[in-house]
Parts: C-alpha cells; structure tokens; sequence
C-alpha cells in the first residue's frame, strides 16, 4: 500500500473515530444549563473542536507512524501492521482518558488534574480509594470495549477501502479543507465568545467552559482596560500561597513547663461527618461527648484529609499545605512533644506517605514511631491498631508524659464492618463503584457507611474505657474528631473533596481537658481553632497569633466565618454564605456563592460587595506565614 494511501486510510479512521470521542464528551454535557443564544452556540463549538483537539496528539503520533513507513525499508505488510496498530492504540487510550475523566467529575466534581496525578504516583494512593475486585473488572470490560471498538472500525475501513475507487481522492481531500475551514471558524468563534464573556461577566458561557476537561480559557481584559472599555468585575479572588520561605512560628516559642504535663490521646476517623455523632450510631463516644465539651458547629479545614488533618495540628488554612511539605516542616504543637520528652506512638489503619504525614505533621518523629495498616480492611486494622495502642499505654514509662494519635479508617469507602456492628440492615451489600454510585442506590450506600461508622465508635469506646478503667482521664486530654465529611448526593455529590456542601466539611468534634468541665458548644468553631486551645494547656506562653489563625474553643472568642481548603480552591465560609475562591491564577471556578446551608443565592454580587474586607482578610491570612507576608 502506497504511503499516500496508508495516510488518507489514517485520515478516515480518525474522522470516525471522532465521532466516537463525541458521543463519549456528550456525557459531560448534562451538567451545563444552558440559558441565551450566546452560552448555546459556545457550548456547540467548544463540544465540536475540542472533540478535535482532544484527538490531536494521538493523530499526530500516528501520521508520524505513517511518515516513519514510508521511510523505513524492510517488510511492508509488517510496517502497515504497526501502523495499525499504533492508530489503535493511541486512539483507544485518549478514550479511556476521557471516559476516566467523566467518571471522575460526574462523581466528584472535578477533571482529572494534579489531585489524581498525585493519587497515582504516591505510594499508597491507589490502595487508599479501596477499590473492589469487581469495580476492577468493570472498569477493565470499559478499556478492553474501546480497545475492541477501534479495531473494528480499522478493520471495517480497511474493508471498504479496497472496495473504493482512487478517484474519489480529489473529492475527499476538499471535505478535508471544508472541515478544516470550519474547525478554525468554530474555534475562533469560541475563543472570542469566552473572552468577550469574561469582559462582561457573562456567567452562563464561563460555567459552561467547566464541563470540557483541560478547557483552555482565553480572556481580552488586560486589552479592554488599556482601550478603556468597561470591564466587569468577575467577583473572583484568587488566591495562591506559594512555596515561599516560611515564616512559622511568627516568634519564639515560650513555654512554661508543666508540672505535671498532661497527657494526649488524639482520636480522628475517616470521613466522619457531623450528624454521625448520636446515641444510636455513636453510643460510647455520645457518652464520653456528655461529659466533655461537644462542639455542635464545627468546620473541618477542608473537605479532604490532607488539608483537613493539617489545619488541626497546625491551626492554619490548608492552603499552606504545599509550602509545609515543600519545606518538611512539622507543626509546632509536635515540637513541643519532643521538646517536653513527651513518648509517644502514632497509629493508622492507612498509611503516613499517603498523605504525607511523613513529610509534615510527623515529619520529626522518627519512623520506627510511626505504625502503619496491616494488610486488612479498614475495619479490622482499626481493631488491631487499637489493641497496640492500648498496649503502648500500658507499658509506658509512668514518670513521663505520653501522646498516641490514631487515624481510623472504618468510615472510609467502601464502608466495611463486622456482622456485629450492623444496626442498619437494608444496606448495600456488594458496593461496586462501576454500577453502584447513583442517586437511587444512595441510601443503601448510607446505611452502610452508618454501619461503618458504629463499628468505628465500638474501636473508640476500647480506648476510652481503657482510660476510665486505668484512672487516667484526670490527666489526660482526649480529642475526637473527623478529618472531613461524607455526603451521600444530598448536594449532588458522594464521597468527600468535591464541592464545600456542609456534609462534606461539617465533622464532630470532642474535646475532654482535665480542670475545664463540660459544655455543648453550638457557635461556629472550626480545626484551626485545636492548636491555640491544646498549646496553652501545655506551657505555651505565646498568644495564639504566633503560631496559629486560630483561637481557644474554650474561650469566649465568637468566630464568624472560617476557611476551608481544597486541591485548588478556597472557601469562605459564614453564618450567612459560602463562597468558592480559586487557589490558582489560571483556574476558573464559577462563581459559587451559594447561602450557608448551601441554597442557590439571587445575587451572588452582593456576596462579594457585603463581605469584601472578609475576603481581603482571607487574602491576608494565606500570606501571613511566609516571607512574602511579613512587613503586611
């Protein structure tokens, strides 16, 4: 077969395959609301050229294949095969990436981005989404379905080329420069629409662009304010804490040493949300909570682990996340352990390099200190976990002061559990992530992350009863808590890290300090609010600014808004809204501005204009502990 031929046989395969990329974006389509004219022929041609472009590499790779046949000598039937074989390949998996991506956002929310590249290359990150035998066999029936698909539409083509007469060349060579002609017209028009937009404001063509993944905006405001054209505010802050030279703590740590320093025993459970905590799902910790202090409004720093555990130790907005592990920094509260001689073991039925707790909130704890999952499920390395935990209580050194931390897994997905733990028995037994995750399946979901999580409770009721029985709750400070929330598509979403919905970033919080009593707390606190409430009770001298944005839960302070964190966003969070500001410069988020219980807003402008010293505040507090900050 002539070159010339092999490449315009390679020209038709991907004029078909086009359309099967089609069909495959279309799924991405649901969630756009299309509302004029101008959101309408913008969403048809983003649809249309970006189905192209999304194409682009792999065509290039295989017309490089096709140049690479013609120069090559040696077996040509051989070197047609592979050329064949390439197209396929290449094609199958730019299907599996976008079919990957519409799992992911139609699921939580968001394209594949740097959050999933890090799921990837961190150890331990595939193991932590809990995936079941059969969700892999779904998945891989979807790959191996693409994979067969390509192959029969080549070998359909190469059929019916044999069966075409080459005169129709000419012919087809001028449809190619018509479509062409078309894509550059198309893809012009939704360049200019985009940036005429984001002049004016024009909400419904910049959410629209959300729904594409790797969607490149391109915007003329720079070029409209130097022509003095009107150019309207997008009400969108962004924010971004760069890797700058930390500056944390703000001064000298003091401490005045203890007498009798008080011992620490820090409980924090996987996706545990707030409304969890009650006498039938909780019964020991609901116990323990009535003679402690229960915090009933109570803000995660985030909707996912990392940033949420690291808000708790380090009292700041997970924003600083990247800055802290770029730099191994551990927080302050960890320096005084060692400092003070405290013993102390870490326990988790994960992993610590899974997020990098290693590289952070433990990063000075050496790793013979630092103990991992056995190879079990969730819940049975919570079980095992905690009989260590116990253990190294136990055998301790009485004459010095000891903190255990402990990170459960039992909530997380898939929500496993003992029969004994069971209290709601219509659950979903066989939790496939292929078929399963859907709005009318969702309450058998529910009921067993509630079976999950009163398995949970049962793990933490050893560690509390171990502590009553050993006299030791006079001297000890205990901490209960989730790293973040869960939703169940209440808001439209399952799992966690998708969107700021109070189920997401609303988690329990128990605190028993020896000498303070007991309270229902019900005003708005939030995790960066532990450090400035536990250093205080361990000597720390410095006011709570030194080290933290956070404030002790057990003064009087009345927080009215807190932060919350994502992989890329920030979010405002009050009494009255919540609003979504994006982390990064070239990241656009629809303005999301929504009431504080998560209703749609009329004016989402007056957000923006009632709470801006707020939002300058916020911007402020993401410099402040770094060099870049100092001097503000």
């Amino acid at each position: 077969m002539p070159p010339q031929t092999l490449s315009r046989l390679i020209n038709h395969y991907f004029f078909a395959t086009y359309f099967i990329v089609l069909a495959v974006l279309s799924e991405n389509l649901h969630g756009i609301n299309i509302l004029d004219l101008r959101s309408g022929l913008f969403t048809t041609a983003v649809f249309l050229t970006y189905g192209f472009i999304y194409l682009l590499p792999a065509l290039l790779v295989s017309k490089l294949a096709v140049q690479l046949y013609s120069w090559i000598p040696g077996n040509a039937a051989l070197l047609r095969k592979m050329v064949y074989g390439i197209a396929v390949l290449v094609t199958s998996l730019t299907l599996v990436m976008l079919y990957a991506d519409h799992a992911v956002y139609s699921i939580f929310g968001y394209h594949l981005n740097g959050f999933v590249w890090n799921l990837i290359t961190t150890p331990g990150g595939i193991e932590s989404m809990g995936g079941s035998d059969s969700s892999s066999l779904t998945y891989g029936l979807f790959v191996a379905g693409f994979f067969s698909l390509q192959s029969v539409i080549l070998w359909l083509l190469l059929q019916l080329h044999g069966k075409r007469a080459a005169d129709s060349n000419t012919r087809q060579i001028r449809l190619y420069r018509y479509v062409l002609a078309i894509f550059i017209i198309a893809t012009l028009g939704e360049r200019v629409t985009y940036g005429i937009s984001s002049i004016q404001g024009h909400t419904p063509v910049l959410a629209a662009s959300t729904a594409f993944p790797f969607y490149l905006p391109m915007t003329f405001r720079s070029w409209a304010k130097r022509l003095g054209l009107n150019v309207e505010r997008s009400h969108q802050n962004t924010m971004q804490v760069k890797a700058s030279q930390l500056v944390y703590p703000q001064a000298p740590i003091k401490v005045q040493k203890k007498d009798k320093p008080l011992n620490i025993i820090w409980l924090v459970a996987e996706s545990l949300r707030a409304d969890m905590l009650t006498p039938e799902i909780m019964p020991a910790t609901w116990a323990f909570a009535e003679e402690s202090h229960r915090f009933t409004h109570h803000y995660s720093g985030a909707n996912m682990t990392r940033m949420g555990m690291f808000s708790m130790f380090y009292g700041l907005h997970g924003a600083y996340w990247f800055s802290f592990l770029d730099a191994h920094r551990s927080p302050v509260l960890m320096d005084i352990i060692q400092q003070q001689h405290y013993q102390y073991e870490m326990y988790t039925s994960a992993v610590f390099t899974y997020p990098e707790f290693d590289k952070t909130i433990f990063s000075n704890i050496a790793t013979s200190h630092l103990h991992e999952a056995p190879a079990k499920t969730g819940w049975q390395s919570d079980q095992v976990n905690v009989g260590k935990l116990i253990d190294f209580i136990e055998h301790r050194d009485a004459s010095r002061p000891f903190m255990t931390f402990m990170f459960f897994e039992s909530p997380h997905s898939r929500y496993y559990f003992p029969a004994e733990s069971i209290i709601r028995t219509d659950y979903l037994e066989d939790f496939n992530y292929a078929t399963s995750i859907n709005r009318e399946g969702m309450p058998l979901i529910k009921n067993r992350y509630i079976n999950s999580v009163h398995h949970l409770d049962g793990q933490i009721g050893r560690v509390l009863e171990y502590v009553q029985q050993k006299n030791l709750a006079e001297n000890t400070l205990i901490i209960i808590t989730g790293d973040h929330g869960e939703e169940f598509m209440e808001k439209g979403r399952w799992g966690h890290g998708s969107q700021f919905s109070e189920e997401q970033i609303r988690v329990p919080l128990v605190i028993s300090a020896p000498g303070t009593g007991a309270s229902v707390v019900d005003r708005m606190t939030s995790h960066v609010d532990i450090p400035a409430t536990l250093l205080p009770h361990m000597g720390v001298m410095n006011p709570p600014a030194d080290y933290s944005l956070g404030n002790d839960l057990l003064g009087d302070y009345r927080r009215q808004y807190t932060v919350v964190s994502d992989w890329n966003n920030i979010g405002y969070i009050g009494n009255d809204y919540k609003a979504v500001l994006p982390l990064k410069s070239a990241g656009f988020i629809n303005n999301a501005v929504t009431t504080a219980d998560d209703a749609p807003v009329n004016d989402e402008k007056a957000f923006f204009i009632e709470k801006q010293d707020r939002v300058i505040s916020i911007m402020h507090e993401l410099a402040l502990f770094t060099q870049r900050g100092q001097g503000k």
